[in-house]
């Protein structure tokens, strides 16, 4: 039987599967506008969780009975296949949430993506170009609304994140 990093391994994807959920909650739950902050942090979660659950599953693989006993303690999947399957859910809400997030971010006007703005600088001044921080909340409420994005926070549920 191989060596298996997996008790470290999974507490690593359940901490980076919590954070991504709670980042993707955060932009479906918040009202008004929404910063693009908060876009990229829940974009960015994604690949961490994912990197860390394939680590997770090739780590639980050498020892699969020794992973099922430690997954059982967590309150997620209990096995390593039922892990497995929510991943695939993952990477096709994740699939799907891509393609729409490209497509959304291509109807949005230019005014929310970058301008110029003009900085007084003593007697004189300066054009910058500059993006706004927000995505005004008539553009974020469709964000929000997205059946994507509820795919994707379910796909995070189901290993009950």
């Amino acid at each position: 039987m191989p060596l298996s990093q997996f008790p470290t391994v999974m507490p690593r994807a359940v901490t980076a599967i919590i954070a991504a959920a709670a980042a993707l909650r955060y932009l479906r739950d918040t009202g008004g506008d929404m910063t693009w902050l908060a876009l990229e942090l829940a974009q960015d979660s994604l690949r961490p969780a994912y990197e860390a659950s394939l680590a997770a599953i090739e780590e639980g693989a050498k020892a699969p009975e020794a992973a099922s006993a430690f997954m059982a303690s967590l309150g997620g999947p209990t096995t390593l296949a039922e892990f497995q399957a929510a991943l695939a859910g993952f990477i096709a809400a994740t699939d799907a949430w891509r393609v729409y997030l490209s497509a959304y971010l291509a109807t949005l006007p230019q005014s929310c993506l970058v301008g110029m703005v003009y900085r007084p600088l003593g007697t004189t001044g300066t054009w910058h170009i500059e993006r706004p921080g927000y995505i005004p909340n008539e553009h974020a409420a469709v964000l929000r609304a997205a059946p994507e994005l509820a795919a994707l926070i379910a796909a995070f549920e189901a290993v009950g994140a």
